[in-house]
């Protein structure tokens, strides 16, 4: 129990701590903000901070992603069984919208300090391959039935491709002024992935050239 309780605490320490982050960006832009504001924020010592995070970068992208993966992650787990992982895993994106507004003022953050921080698109790029490796563990068992070699690499090569589309359609959405859902732009991005692929080798247009030969 007591190691449970340390846990727990160390768990809302960091949490705390990169909310803290997040917030101090949003009110002052992070180049005005230093590893000593986010430890007065958030009540620690600087050794504490450094026991979490190398830096404040990215205790930054940690604190804007916190929850989002495991909003998805619950939405995928919800959807049927006998759903594909590409579709599965779209509609696991689109279930997740319903409270977008709450999330939009985030999302206009993190594109914004994207741009103007390349060190925050370094530590960006580093949580997105941890959210690919994520949604390809569960998306294994909707994978089982692809063949060999395909089975190794299908469920992180859908993972990938998702989260691109995501990212795109994210970023037109914030382009177009973020007015209401961005459902409309992932279904935009998912339907050219389905367009892409039905054009690639292999795809139905390669498989009726060949039937009209």
């Amino acid at each position: 129990m007591e190691g449970s309780l340390r846990e727990r605490k160390k768990q809302r320490t960091y949490t705390a701590t990169a909310q803290a982050a997040v917030r101090l960006v949003a009110e002052r832009g992070m180049q005005a903000v230093r590893v000593e504001d986010v430890c007065e924020r958030a009540e620690i010592s600087r050794s504490t901070f450094f026991r979490y995070f190398d830096s404040k970068e990215s205790c930054f992208i940690i604190g804007l992603n916190r929850g989002r993966l495991d909003a998805v992650l619950a939405a995928l787990q919800a959807r049927p069984a006998h759903e594909d992982a590409f579709t599965a895993l779209c509609n696991a994106f689109y279930d997740i919208t319903a409270d977008w507004r709450r999330h939009r003022e985030i999302t206009q953050l993190e594109m914004r300090i994207r741009a103007e921080v390349p060190a925050v698109q370094v530590h960006s790029d580093a949580e997105r391959i941890s959210w690919e490796n994520t949604l390809a563990t569960a998306l294994e068992p909707r994978c089982a039935d692809v063949g060999e070699p395909a089975r190794a690499l299908a469920p992180r090569l859908v993972a990938g491709i998702v989260l691109s589309a995501v990212r795109l359609a994210t970023e037109r959405w914030l382009q177009e002024g973020a007015a209401r859902s961005p459902a409309e732009k992932y279904a935009e991005a998912f339907s050219a992935v389905h367009a892409v692929l039905e054009r690639s080798p292999g795809g139905s247009e390669r498989s009726s050239a060949e039937d009209g030969q």
